[in-house]
């Protein structure tokens, strides 16, 4: 088990080299993996030895939640039939594909062991793609795909891996008996989730009635919602991971109209943190078990061998998921129902999602999730060297995709759509109208001059903000410069006054109960402001 100072070692290690990773030309991931293998050759770094359940257990539920969380509904809807043949018949095609190799080239392994493999490789990881194409904004219908498709096929591909580790321990593998189980499994587990996730929202929503909760207390149980779908839908029997994914979806519908602000603000800032630790604390591992796993191989394969090995297995993930993905995109289209709802994908697009296939922190959450022993103590057949392979395909894949997928989707000119820009420019003028005309009613019953001149003030604000989103042409870009400038200069004037603030705290001529309060009114008011700037165009230098 890992030490409370070792857990601290690792926070240290993630930011220490998530400071590095900004000078990188890739991912986060890739640093912190690369990291982790080099600080692991280190003479006299401690060794950790990881408890398979724990880390699957730690790891995965609040990945996969924040993931539904996130996931848009609406688009995810409009874009259900690309991702379930990727989610389902991908990963399917992927797990007999590279457990067919994997049976073929590594002597004595279990049929069940192989299938294993191929499920654990399966599922993409959504925090690698992410990196890149939110970066670059393409189009949202790509980036619904691959989220979607990254949420959908972690819970298929670690569903099937948890049957192909059951038939390992049984000894027998049946198809249709499989089918049927992953059926009930699957149901009962997704219908799980969303009870967990509705009977936590109507608790939220009690203690707020009553007055009983704060911003932390909800945040905290928005922590503890994906362990309770979890470890409540095993103890069940069914699929935890799909309860988790559930739980997650619904979280992600409710969640944002029935928190305050400050609940918003504390639950984004607190996710944020967790899933960057725990992404970057299992990647830091996964680089650190590598002369550990190279190691526990190294008796039974050559060198040349494992490299062979891996490149193989790496090989039939990557090339499978292209020989699935170009049919798969243009085959429903010679039925009509589907070319009157859809219109037919750019190739270019087609072939991103088609490379975009890197593997995560899912796939090494499973991986280091077999058992050690088998129910008579025996050495679970396999588990060595399929961690390994494991391994071997996200370093591979973070490697060769992950450090080219930037570059491909610039060659091929894919940009972010229309769509988006207008339907945000659509809700800021709908909510500034809105504010405006509560502003106007409550001045028709303003009492005072004081009430007068302060509402007067406010409405000055939101026409200005309404003149910018309804001016066109070039008006709307004067506009927007000025605007631009004037939120520039009221954030400099306000490092101005952090600055002062601080020299007096500093100097001891304020306390810290009226230090702190007013340094995070300043902060509120200065991310107000960064937020309301326009944003620039893709594809445009800064003024």
């Amino acid at each position: 088990m890992i030490a409370f100072e070792h857990a601290l070692l690792l926070l240290l290690l993630v930011a220490s080299l998530s400071v590095a990773g900004r000078w990188l030309p890739w991912p986060q991931l890739i640093t912190f993996l690369l990291g982790g293998i080099g600080i692991a050759f280190l003479p006299g770094f401690p060794r950790f030895e990881l408890d398979p359940g724990f880390f699957f257990l730690c790891f995965l539920p609040p990945l996969l939640f924040s993931d539904g969380w996130l996931m848009p509904l609406r688009e995810l809807a409009k874009a259900k039939r690309p991702i379930l043949l990727l989610a389902v018949g991908l990963v399917i095609f992927t797990t007999l594909a590279v457990g067919f190799v994997a049976h073929c080239l590594i002597p004595g392994l279990p049929m069940a062991m192989a299938f294993a493999l191929g499920a654990i490789i399966s599922p993409t990881d959504a925090v690698a793609v992410s990196a890149v194409t939110e970066r670059l904004r393409v189009p949202a219908r790509l980036s619904t795909i691959l989220s979607g498709e990254s949420l959908m096929n972690d819970a298929t591909g670690l569903v099937g891996f948890k049957f192909a580790l059951a038939a390992v321990a049984a000894g027998t593998f049946s198809l249709s008996h499989m089918a049927v189980e992953f059926s009930l499994l699957s149901v009962g587990g997704f219908a799980v989730g969303l009870a967990v996730g509705y009977g936590i929202g109507r608790l939220r929503d009690l203690l707020r009635r009553l007055r009983a909760t704060e911003s932390l207390v909800e945040t905290t149980l928005s922590l503890l919602t994906p362990y309770a779908a979890y470890l409540l839908a095993e103890e069940l029997r069914v699929s935890g991971i799909l309860g988790v994914v559930a739980a997650g979806l619904y979280s992600g519908w409710r969640d944002p109209v029935r928190m305050d602000a400050e609940t918003r603000q504390n639950a984004f800032g607190v996710w944020s943190l967790v899933i960057f630790w725990l992404n970057g604390i299992a990647f830091v591992l996964l680089g650190l078990q590598c002369p550990l796993l190279f190691a526990a191989v190294s008796h039974q394969f050559t060198t040349p061998e494992l490299i062979g090995l891996t490149s193989a297995v790496a090989g039939t993930a990557i090339i499978s998921r292209i020989v699935w993905v170009i049919p798969a995109s243009y085959i429903p289209f010679i039925f009509p129902s589907v070319r009157r709802r859809e219109v037919k994908p750019l190739f270019s697009r087609v072939f991103v999602v088609g490379w975009a296939g890197m593997r995560g922190t899912v796939t090494l959450a499973a991986a280091m999730s077999i058992p050690l022993t088998m129910g008579d103590g025996s050495a679970f057949p396999g588990r060595d060297i399929v961690i390994f392979l494991a391994f071997g395909v996200i370093v591979t894949t973070l490697v060769l995709q992950g450090t080219t997928l930037e570059a491909l989707i610039r060659r091929l000119g894919i940009h972010g759509d229309e769509s988006r820009p207008r339907e945000e420019r659509l809700a800021r003028m709908t909510a500034v109208e809105a504010g405006l005309a509560a502003l106007r009613r409550i001045e028709r019953s303003a009492s005072t001059p004081d009430e007068n001149a302060a509402v007067g003030l406010a409405i000055a604000e939101y026409e200005q903000r309404l003149a910018v989103l309804t001016a066109e042409g070039e008006t709307q870009k004067r506009a927007r410069r000025r605007r631009t400038a004037g939120h520039r200069y009221h954030v400099a004037a306000l490092d101005a006054e952090r600055r002062a603030l601080d020299d007096l705290w500093r100097s001891g001529a304020i306390i810290d109960e009226v230090y702190r309060p007013l340094q995070q009114l300043l902060d509120h008011e200065e991310s107000m402001l960064r937020g309301l700037m326009p944003q620039q165009d893709p594809g445009s230098s800064p003024a």
